[in-house]
């Protein structure tokens, strides 16, 4: 590997963690829609992470990727069955994209990882890695959210249930926000400019250093 590659490395591995979130950027159209999601992804990834290092070491070096898959996919199965039970509404806004977390290719990768790692850290990695994902969305949502409907919370009660009614706030007419942002394209729009803040910060933070 020549050093420039070797330069790049670093900065590819950080990325990584948001271009895993392609997948599921377009359930984060609403703050209570990235929020539900999040909190899944926290729970089940933990879960999973937890599992394959129970027992990855007793597993071939062939097997541990296809077991922490299977790991992902029953722990997310498990959380949309414990979803539609409980919160209704938010497993039919959701229901459709759960699956795209087991397809995740960074939180395979971390769950494979996960096979060599004493079970404390790989709790600590799990959220970590979910609370990436739970961050991202969560930031994705208020801009979208705002930008495009003039609201924070919108339909909170319906996802998170009859308490939340009170914290569905309107801050200009729906009418007057931008369409595009709702829609999936601004998603992606919204992640570009996600990447953008977050490696103007990067460069910031080096310039003072």
């Amino acid at each position: 590997m020549n050093s420039r590659a070797s330069e790049q490395l670093p900065a590819v591995k950080a990325v990584l963690p948001l271009l895993g979130l392609c997948p599921i950027l377009a359930v984060s159209d609403t703050v209570a829609n990235a929020l539900g999601l999040g909190v899944v992804a926290i729970v089940t990834v933990t879960v999973a992470f937890f599992i394959a290092s129970l027992i990855g070491r007793r597993l071939r070096g062939e097997l541990r990727w296809v077991a922490a898959v299977l790991l992902l996919a029953t722990a997310v199965g498990c959380a949309a069955l414990l979803l539609d039970a409980w919160l209704h509404e938010l497993h039919r806004a959701l229901g459709l994209f759960l699956p795209l977390l087991i397809a995740n290719f960074v939180v395979q990768m971390r769950a494979d990882e996960c096979s060599h790692l004493p079970p404390l850290r790989a709790v600590i990695l799990g959220l970590h890695t979910g609370g990436t994902i739970a961050l991202a969305m969560l930031a994705l949502g208020l801009a979208r959210e705002f930008v495009g409907r003039g609201s924070v919370l919108h339909d909170a009660g319906l996802m998170l249930g009859d308490w939340a009614h009170v914290l569905d706030t309107q801050l200009f007419r729906a009418d007057r926000g931008f369409l595009l942002a709702t829609l999936p394209p601004g998603a992606f729009i919204s992640f570009g400019l996600l990447l953008a803040a977050r490696n103007w910060a990067s460069v910031r933070k080096e310039g003072r250093g």
